[in-house]
Formats: structure tokens, sequence, C-alpha cells
């Protein structure tokens, strides 16, 4: 069964008609802006919390640091949105939550958003953001070897995607994925898109659109670094926390990620959280399901991260 209080937010996107695909990708942004201020009526008190700038070989991407411990790990984060909307403004509740809750520092990342930025653009501007802190560590009161890289939807894809791109570059990998119902494979064959691709808010209709809105052509959707489920071997990657809903229809090649990771020898912890949604995480003040998951998941993190052996 649905968790109540998100059938709510089906029920308002069913009575709306709310459609993606007949939006203009500034209105849609617009519109989940004024979504996040709604709801941000009482922010969790972070002892710091600073914007910055992260500089990036020919670009500067907005950052904004969360400080609630003396902890030398850190959470590096990257929103959802379908690659078209999110930012660090629509993640900050849960990003206080993650910092609270976790007791590590919290780094979230606004990288750049289609259409108006390709495939690989965001990937790259993940794989770079890391790459800049693993190189400035110092800077921010941690170890370059216990940082963790989270991420939701679309963010989660370009998690496992850098760390793919690491990985084949020989170059240093983060000590820990946390994957919320990551998108990984353009997969419309599966029993959860079958069964909740229609009526369970994130519909097979938004899917296909956001990715026409982020890849370049079709040949886009088989590369590694946009479906990592076409890769068969993910040794070396980092140990990994993946977290699906029930109704969710990107649930299943989530799963299959933490099945390939076991087989390739990767330690991965896979949760499926009973009567969640696609995008459950981020509604989490409206669902104390949601939010009690959330937390859950966090709290185990900290003695996850360790450096490798």
């Amino acid at each position: 069964m649905v968790d109540p209080d998100l059938k709510i937010l089906i029920e308002m996107a069913a009575s709306q008609k709310f459609d993606y695909t007949k939006m203009k990708a500034q209105d849609i942004r617009n519109l989940m802006d004024e979504y996040a201020n709604s709801m941000n009526t009482q922010k969790i008190d972070i002892k710091e919390v600073n914007d910055l700038n992260i500089e990036l070989s020919g670009r500067t991407l907005k950052a904004r640091f969360y400080n609630d411990s003396d902890s030398e790990k850190m959470i590096l984060y990257f929103h959802g949105g379908g690659f078209v909307f999110g930012n660090i403004e629509t993640h900050d509740s849960l990003c206080r939550l993650i910092a609270k809750t976790s007791k590590l520092k919290v780094i979230s990342i606004d990288y750049r958003l289609a259409p108006e930025n390709k495939f690989p653009d965001a990937v790259n501007d993940a794989h770079d953001s890391f790459m800049y802190l693993y190189n400035n560590s110092d800077a921010f009161g941690i170890n370059k070897n216990l940082i963790a890289v989270s991420g939701d939807s679309a963010g989660g894809n370009l998690i496992v995607s850098m760390c793919l791109m690491a990985r084949d570059k020989g170059e240093a990998l983060p000590a820990l994925e946390i994957l919320f119902y990551p998108s990984l494979a353009p997969d419309n064959f599966s029993k959860s898109f079958e069964e909740y691709s229609e009526n369970y808010f994130l519909t097979g209709n938004d899917i296909m659109w956001f990715a026409s809105q982020y890849l370049k052509s079709m040949d886009d959707m088989i590369n590694p670094y946009f479906s990592p489920l076409v890769v068969d071997d993910f040794s070396g990657l980092p140990p990994a926390i993946v977290v699906t809903g029930e109704y969710d229809p990107l649930r299943d090649p989530a799963e299959t990620y933490v099945k390939k990771l076991r087989k390739s020898n990767v330690n991965a912890v896979g949760i499926r959280a009973s009567g969640m949604i696609h995008g459950f995480a981020t509604d989490f003040e409206i669902s104390y399901a949601a939010k009690n998951i959330v937390k859950m998941v966090y709290s185990i993190v900290p003695d996850m991260i360790q450096e490798k052996k």
C-alpha cells in the first residue's frame, strides 16, 4: 500500500493533470522552486551553512556547505530533477537533515542542467567537483579518502557514472555511494516499469522526456556514463547503499545494480522502502515514514565510510 501521506501527492498531480512533457524547462524549474520554498518553513538548524563557488576548468559551479560537526568525513551531494531541474535550494532541507543525522560535513552541488547543457556535461560536473574536493580536502577540514557521494534520482545516475569514469581513468574514487532511487538504465520492460509507470507520480512518459532533454542523440542511450547498467564489470567501484521505492518505475534497474555490484565483489546494501514512490526522500517533511527511512540510511553512513585498504 502506498504511504498515505505520499498518496496525497499522487492525487494532487492527477487532479492538476501535471505533465512535465508539455512544459518548458524554466517553467518546471520555477514550479519546483516554489514547491521547495513552500516546504522549507521550518529549517533544521545547522551550525554553519555557507554558499560557495567551486572553480572548475572553464566553469564555476555553485555549492552549499553544511558543517554541523568536527568530522573529517564528508558527503558530496548531487540533487535529483531529471537532469532538467533542481538545485541547492530544492534540496536544502534534505541536505540539512543529512548533515544533522549523519553528523558529517555535506556539500551540495549545482551541476549544469539540460536542455541548455547536454550529456555528458552533468557527469563531467559531478566527476570534476569530486576531484576538486579530493584535491582541496584540507580547505574543508576533511580526509580526502573519506569522501562519500550521495544523490537522488538523476543525482544517483551521476554518481554511478562519475565513479565509472574515475575508475576508467585510473583516478581516485569516493569511499562510498549512497543512492536513492537512481535512474540507471533506459529500461521500459522491467516489472516495476510495467506496473508503476502510470498513476504513481513519476510516469514512463516523464522518464523518456527527461532523457530526451538531456541526451544529444539516441546513441547516448547506451553510453555507460548515462546507462551504467550496460556495464558488466563494476569491480573497483566503491561500496554502495542503494535505496529504492516499492512503487517506483525505476526500482528494478536500481536493484539490478546492487546484484551486479555484488557479482563484481563490491559490497552493496540494497534497501527497498515499502510504500514509497519516486522522490520520497525530498518529501520527508510531509511523510513521517519517508523521514524515518532517510534518517535510518544516513545514520549508518558514518560507519560505512572507511579508507580503502
